[in-house]
């Protein structure tokens, strides 16, 4: 399988030797091993200690022990261990192994935020350069102006973002992806969590997963799956977290408002993932209803890749009345974009109620042949409307 080099590279690559730890987070098989091990081609193999730390016997090598952490890192010049969040105190035994052993650069990766990075928080500020790793972008995979015209936009609707999946041919790309989704729910998922009804946790993906692109109720999801609506909240919550699920809030001028609302947009940090679970991912895209909301997934996806691979910081919203909507808003150096997001129809003008509320946001349609404008947002200059 051939290696799509990924925008993070050289910015984790400068950081090495600064005298923090590097920790890589995203979902599993998003290529978190790959691209740390592309930065320990900077080491000889006999300065890298490697630790697979999902491993419990090898999880169980690491303490917050000054004396044992010399034992694991003596003689190496680098301390490599995969999926941290299985090490126990994993915050402070990487905190003991910055501030004990200045010269030896370590890096983790972790699939779980709230096994990780809450513990890391409270034991590393200042030691640590935290990233996100997400599937592989558009952008990653085009590479260039020319990749960008050949780009197989409805193939990635399809199969999404993971490595393997996308840089496969089509039978084995959907045998894996069937493989990934099975076994993230099981093994990852429900086992990290105090999950006391499974079923409802696979009923409530089916659910997200066909109502991509829509705002959807935690009332009207607690009552379809007859559970409380706290259920449903922690549920997503920890899908969340999970990486395998995001949401938008809506924007509102009314803060109480929007703490108040018990309504979002549940997104999929891949759509091949969310196709899988939505029972479509043999059914022609063409023919499929929700190809809209698939696409809209797709384009905001993507900025949040943009956003991760870039350091970049924004607000992302979107926007509902109940006669009209807009689906992505995005906020950073003072502006506020927004876009209509529509695989073929073109809007040249916000609704008006839009338009009147928030009169200074600049405003485009976006659509399956003008989608690289909206990835290319902090590159533009959109005229408003």
């Amino acid at each position: 399988m051939d290696y799509v080099t990924r925008k993070l590279e050289p910015y984790l690559i400068d950081m090495l030797g600064k005298g923090k730890a590097i920790v890589i987070y995203g979902p599993r098989q998003a290529g978190k091993t790959t691209l740390a091990r592309r930065l320990l081609r900077a080491y000889n193999s006999e300065d890298i200690a490697q630790y697979q730390s999902d491993d419990p016997s090898q999880a169980a090598i690491f303490s917050p022990n000054t004396d044992i952490l010399r034992r694991i890192v003596a003689g190496k010049k680098v301390l490599f261990t995969d999926e941290a969040q299985s090490i126990e105190n994993a915050g402070l035994v990487l905190k003991l192994l910055v501030d004990t052993f200045p010269g030896v650069q370590v890096i983790a990766t972790g699939s779980s935020i709230f096994e990780l990075s809450d513990k890391i928080k409270e034991s590393m500020v200042g030691r640590v350069y935290q990233v996100t790793l997400l599937p592989l972008s558009a952008d990653e995979l085009a590479q260039d102006d020319r990749g960008r015209i050949r780009f197989d936009l409805e193939r990635s609707l399809l199969l999404g973002g993971y490595p393997e999946v996308i840089l496969s041919e089509d039978l084995h790309a959907k045998d894996l992806l069937h493989t990934i989704t099975e076994s993230y729910l099981c093994k990852d998922i429900l086992s990290l969590s105090d999950i006391r009804n499974p079923v409802v946790l696979r009923k409530l993906l089916a659910a997200l997963a066909l109502q991509v692109g829509q705002e959807v109720s935690y009332n009207e999801l607690a009552t379809m799956l007859e559970v409380s609506r706290t259920t449903i909240e922690r549920y997503i919550a920890l899908l969340e977290q999970c990486f395998v699920i995001f949401r938008l809030d809506p924007m509102s001028s009314n803060p109480r408002k929007l703490i108040a609302s018990r309504k979002r947009k549940v997104y999929f940090y891949d759509l091949g993932v969310r196709n899988v679970l939505a029972g479509q991912l043999d059914i022609p895209l063409a023919a499929n209803v929700q190809l809209g909301g698939m696409f809209e997934n797709f384009c905001i996806l993507e900025r949040k890749k943009i956003l991760a691979n870039t350091w970049g910081h924004s607000n992302e919203f979107y926007w509902r009345s109940p006669d009209s909507k807009v689906d992505y808003i995005e906020q950073f150096n003072g502006e506020t974009h927004a876009f209509e997001i529509k695989w073929n129809k073109i809007k040249k003008r916000a609704p008006l109620r839009f338009r009147t509320q928030y009169p200074e946001a600049i405003f485009k349609s976006i659509s399956k042949s003008t989608f690289w404008d909206l990835l290319d947002l902090a590159n533009n200059d959109p005229q408003v409307s």
